[in-house]
């Protein structure tokens, strides 16, 4: 039988309460949300990469029919990392979401614990509010956002370490975290870097000016961590096809709440200001400002390049719910705002379990998923014909090219050009007795004479610095640590000269 002790532990109830959040999905899902093609595929894969020894393979070979796909060049690995995982260790695809989403939303909960302890500010209510806040289940149950889900788990981190600055902890801390944060999610950390590190930071230096050069060191640090991902993401923009991303469709600027699903958005909003109001804090500022922005209520912001780039300003609100229960968990709460705050989240609630519940009970069309391995179209490769997305759900029609040769060796018997079934990449360079042969796109086109042809997979300058430039700083760290350690057990000159001489 269980100890008292043991059933008060916070994180037995925390994680008590992930599973019966999850349990829905446990049971019957996860179901036809938007991503869900993505999500099986992407933990597919990183389950047979990291069953086959290669953990971190970024190019993607069966999406798009078989053409391939760059994906993990430019999408954030860590959250896939873990599902494809537990998929290589036995676990099936679904069941690997179920259990990676499980965890997610239980170390977010862990983490909000956490820094709310370290306030003193009613911590297991407020990891509870965390947990069951409306768009962080509507993340999972209805977007299928499984990176943007994992990014809750950061902020109450980046907070704590925020709140440690500027000690030697704080930046380890906030460096660590904002890796984490830039490893799971990109929209997610620049969002947080902008609506809640920053105003954080500022109010932190004001009450202590060391704290500016502590930050800034973190943040070099976290660079120099995910360096390894980001400088292949920032760098090879112009190898995919961004033109069919950066449509009207996925434009921030583009959404208002008079859009179809705007009710449920607006209404999460409301309640965060509601609820946040009464605080008077800094955290109402942050709660507030993040809560109309995210339903593009303050004027112009959107229209800035960087930030129309995160497509859906709703994003935010993952910043105005963290935000909004600190502000929450730091005052009284007071009858009329609080009254009018869960009315409009219990609207809230309601949309997420109508809208979810419809959406396990729509099963994904696995036969389609194991005949396309359907890809997010903006890895397509540069030049690629824009009109074979579809406008409606983002499918690509490759029927014309489904009869190209796909393999790493061809032989070739007629002078001529020659196109195969693989996307250009600068990953890829083909040879004919080891010599490399000039290529176009958007598949791989070349003029051939008869004979034997390789397709063989390069590393790109992008990958070698990239990588060089993380375990440089893992190495300064570890050398930093060590020399601390040293110079802690070495007693003081004065010390060893007194031993000596005794």
């Amino acid at each position: 039988m269980l100890s008292r002790s043991f059933l008060c532990r916070p994180a037995l109830w925390l994680l008590m309460l992930g599973i019966i959040l999850m349990l829905p999905s446990l049971l019957w899902g996860p179901g036809a949300t938007h991503s869900h093609f993505y999500n099986i595929l992407w933990t597919e894969h990183f389950g047979q990469q990291i069953a086959a020894g290669h953990p971190y393979q970024r190019w993607l070979p069966h999406s798009f029919e078989g053409i391939g796909s760059p994906t993990f060049y430019f999408y954030p690995p860590l959250v896939y990392l873990m599902s494809g995982s537990l998929n290589a260790a036995g676990f099936t695809a679904l069941q690997s979401i179920n259990l990676s989403a499980l965890l997610m939303l239980s170390a977010s909960g862990f983490s909000m614990h956490a820094f709310l302890s370290a306030r003193g500010t009613r911590p297991l209510l407020g990891a509870a509010l965390y947990m069951i806040a409306p768009y962080h289940l509507y993340d999972f149950y209805v977007r299928g956002a499984l990176a943007e889900f994992g990014a809750f788990v950061w902020l109450p981190m980046i907070a704590l370490a925020i709140d440690r600055l500027p000690t030697r902890r704080g930046v380890g801390l906030l460096a660590f975290a904002c890796t984490g944060l830039v490893l799971t999610h990109l929209p997610a950390a620049l969002l947080t870097g902008l609506f809640m590190i920053a105003p954080l930071t500022i109010w932190r230096i004001a009450q202590d000016r060391a704290t500016l050069p502590a930050a800034a060191l973190a943040g070099l640090i976290a660079l120099g961590l995910a360096a390894f991902y980001l400088l292949p993401a920032m760098t090879l923009q112009n190898e995919i096809s961004t033109n069919v991303l950066w449509t009207p469709r996925f434009s921030a600027t583009a959404w208002s709440i008079w859009r179809e699903d705007g009710l449920v958005f607006t209404a999460i909003a409301l309640g965060t200001v509601l609820l946040a109001w009464p605080a008077r804090s800094v955290w109402t500022g942050i709660a507030v400002f993040a809560a109309l922005a995210s339903v593009g209520l303050v004027p112009f912001l959107w229209e800035v390049d960087l930030l129309n780039k995160v497509q859906f300003p709703w994003r935010l609100l993952c910043v105005a719910e963290f935000a909004t229960i600190v502000a929450l968990m730091q005052c009284r709460p007071r009858p009329v705002p609080m009254t009018a705050a869960v009315l409009s989240l219990a609207l809230a609630y309601v949309i997420l379990i109508g809208v979810g519940h419809a959406m396990l009970l729509a099963r994904p069309d696995y036969a389609r998923l194991a005949r396309t391995a359907p890809d997010a179209p903006e890895y397509l490769p540069r030049g690629i014909d824009p009109t074979l997305v579809s406008s409606f759900d983002r499918s690509v029609d490759l029927s014309a090219i489904r009869a190209l040769p796909r393999g790493d060796e061809i032989v070739v018997q007629n002078a001529g050009p020659v196109t195969l079934g693989r996307a250009a990449f600068p990953i890829w360079r083909v040879t004919r007795d080891g010599r490399p042969v000039v290529t176009t796109g958007p598949l791989l086109h070349f003029q051939a004479t008869p004979g034997r042809y390789q397709v063989e997979r390069v590393l790109i300058w992008q990958e070698i610095a990239g990588t060089m430039i993380s375990l440089f700083t893992v190495l300064l760290i570890a050398a930093e640590g060590l020399y601390r350690r040293l110079k802690v057990r070495r007693p003081p000159r004065l010390t060893r000269y007194a031993s000596a001489h005794s």
